[in-house]
């Protein structure tokens, strides 16, 4: 058996009895980031609380958040308006935008029909968030396939790492859940927002403080 790293050793020692310790003080977790890995950060508002169209101000992230176009049309950002989701205009960039602001307006089937659009279907934040969207709509199992599909192409991918030990939690697998949390901290250590936001569900979910729903 290979040597264990310290964030991997780290990680495993929090796990007593079966059971998170919160003495590390990360259960309360970081803000999930609104951008993925790669993309851009979200626009701030300006001092008067006003956003630059397409977007809306979000009291929950303090920042401005994507708006959907809805109604079969889609933001594109070169001309900065709504147009028909079937332009020829539209690129890969602006529907998983449109996918993203339909996740977090909590559209997941129309978020699948726009991701699905995206002509680059093999990248690892467009599996994630097909993956993610199946899963809200109640398809654990194909949601989790999803996600491994994104880990495949990069192992690294965090996101999809905290998404699928939310996944496994939503199936009553708590072990591993755990076991993607010490892949998490294999690669970031226990600092990243993945890593706060995968351990603090697994302490609400052994707890019984919450229910699987909110992820």
């Amino acid at each position: 058996m290979g040597r264990e790293s310290a964030p991997a050793k780290m990680a495993r020692s929090i796990w007593l009895g079966g059971m998170l310790l919160p003495s590390l003080g990360i259960a309360g977790g970081h803000a999930l980031a609104d951008a993925d890995c790669g993309d851009t950060e979200p626009p701030k508002a300006s001092p008067k609380g006003k956003c630059p169209a397409g977007h809306k101000y979000s009291a929950k992230t303090k920042a401005c958040v994507k708006v959907s176009c809805g109604g079969g049309r889609v933001w594109q950002g070169e001309s900065q308006a709504c147009i028909d989701a079937h332009s020829a205009a539209l690129t890969d960039q602006d529907f998983y935008d449109e996918a993203r602001a339909l996740v977090d307006e909590g559209q997941y089937a129309a978020s699948i029909d726009i991701l699905h659009r995206i002509k680059k279907q093999e990248q690892p934040r467009v599996l994630n968030y097909i993956g993610y969207s199946t899963r809200k709509l109640g398809d654990v199992d194909k949601g989790l396939d999803y996600y491994h599909q994104a880990l495949a192409l990069d192992p690294n991918y965090l996101r999809a790492r905290e998404y699928l030990g939310e996944g496994y939690l939503q199936k009553g697998d708590v072990a591993s859940a755990r076991d993607q949390l010490m892949e998490i901290a294999e690669r970031c250590g226990d600092a990243c927002e993945e890593y706060a936001k995968l351990e603090k569900a697994i302490v609400t979910y052994v707890t019984g403080e919450s229910d699987t729903a909110s992820w």
